[in-house]
């Protein structure tokens, strides 16, 4: 998502969970010209913009914060995601096993 203004993403997220403006204007309790202005936003308020993420039930701030990790954070996230690919091979191996002594057994029985 990167430089797309806020005002996109919040018009997007909105279109995807299919609600139309007069509602988000009555939940956000502004007019509908001024989710029109949103729209038209590069930038917005962290107080607006944390509303939006409720009412919308969407992160804005995970969003756009990838390009303000850290480095121990960017490291962090590296590590888990090799953990996750590593135990995900692990339960690949393990079920293939499985499958391996589940047929020896039939044959076994047979």
């Amino acid at each position: 998502m990167a430089n797309v203004p806020i005002g996109k993403e919040i018009r997007a997220v909105v279109k995807k969970r299919g609600m139309k403006v007069e509602e988000l204007a009555k939940r956000l309790n502004v007019s509908k010209p001024n989710i029109y202005d949103i729209y038209r936003r590069n930038t917005i308020d962290t107080g607006l913009l944390e509303r939006l993420c409720k009412v919308l039930d969407h992160n804005f701030f995970e969003t756009f914060a990838h390009k303000y990790r850290t480095q121990q954070e960017r490291d962090s996230y590296d590590y888990v995601v090799r953990e996750n690919t590593l135990l995900k091979q692990m339960v690949r191996d393990k079920d293939e096993l499985y499958q391996l002594v589940k047929a020896k057994l039939e044959m076994v029985k047979e």
